[in-house]
């Protein structure tokens, strides 16, 4: 069973994700905090990374950073979700490492297909 951590200070949107991910099969660690999400990254290596931009703590895009300079080319795939749609802001999560990034307001389906297609089916 794969591990996802999701990182999303809206604690509504926060259990509908980690809701539909686990009924698609997947283990789900949540955090509103991006240091602790950045901490879990580290010790725990989940197999994916789904995280908001505006956590305080530290950034998505700190996290992001750090978890990709630490695992090098073995990083977990990750998943940035944000409010940001302007073509700049997609850049530059992908500039620090990003795999992909989800725009709010997102269906679950879509979150779903988008995770299945990083890890496969559970």
């Amino acid at each position: 069973m794969s591990y996802i951590l999701l990182a999303e200070d809206d604690r509504s949107l926060q259990f509908l994700v980690q809701r539909k991910l686990e009924t698609e099969g997947y283990t789900v660690r949540s955090t509103i905090d991006g240091a602790e999400a950045l901490t879990l990254a580290l010790s725990e290596r989940p197999a994916l990374l789904l995280l908001d931009i505006g956590l305080p703590g530290a950034t998505g895009f700190d996290v992001c950073r750090a978890v990709k300079r630490y695992y090098g080319a073995e990083s977990p795939p990750i998943v940035i979700i944000s409010t940001n749609s302007r073509e700049a802001d997609v850049e530059a999560a992908k500039d620090i490492g990003a795999d992909d990034y989800l725009i709010k307001p997102f269906s679950l389906r879509d979150l779903a297909e988008r995770v299945r297609s990083f890890l496969g089916g559970n």
